[in-house]
């Protein structure tokens, strides 16, 4: 063993464009993975998407051959859940519906205190976005959870 994997203790893997690409595994992708956990080394799987829950991603990379466990997955929803229990938070959520799914036990109710915007391009039209921006002009926090092109 080399002294590069020796002090190797953990790799984060990006998801979305790496081990996949839609729902096909990128070439080599479910070996890789396979051969890296021989290795003994920690592996968690990250990702910036916000269309797709946790478990949903989850079960996707099952479908799709990877060893995978639930508990190895961070997304930026499950960052977005974290700020919002932390700061106790009443978020008006701009997400997909799959993904909105992963904040079922959260108060969402009005008055809003927090905007939180995903790739959610159902949800960007007047009725929405205008119930965002009542929000905002009443002070709520704007927190952006997905970057997109």
């Amino acid at each position: 063993m080399t002294a590069v994997r020796r002090a190797l203790r953990g790799v984060m893997l990006d998801i979305s464009g790496t081990l996949h690409v839609n729902y096909s595994p990128t070439p080599n992708a479910v070996a890789a993975l396979t051969r890296l956990r021989a290795t003994g080394v920690k592996v968690r799987f990250v990702t910036n998407s916000t269309k797709l829950t946790d478990e949903s991603l989850f079960t996707k990379l099952l479908d799709m051959g990877f060893e995978v466990d639930r508990s190895e997955i961070f997304s930026s929803l499950s960052a977005a859940k974290q700020l919002i229990t932390d700061r106790g938070y009443r978020p008006l959520l701009l997400l997909e519906d799959d993904a909105l799914s992963q904040f079922s036990d959260i108060d969402q109710s009005a008055p809003h205190n927090a905007v939180f915007i995903g790739l959610a391009p159902s949800k960007l039209d007047y009725e929405h976005l205008n119930q965002a921006f009542q929000a905002l002009l009443n002070g709520a926090d704007l927190v952006g959870i997905h970057r997109a092109r």
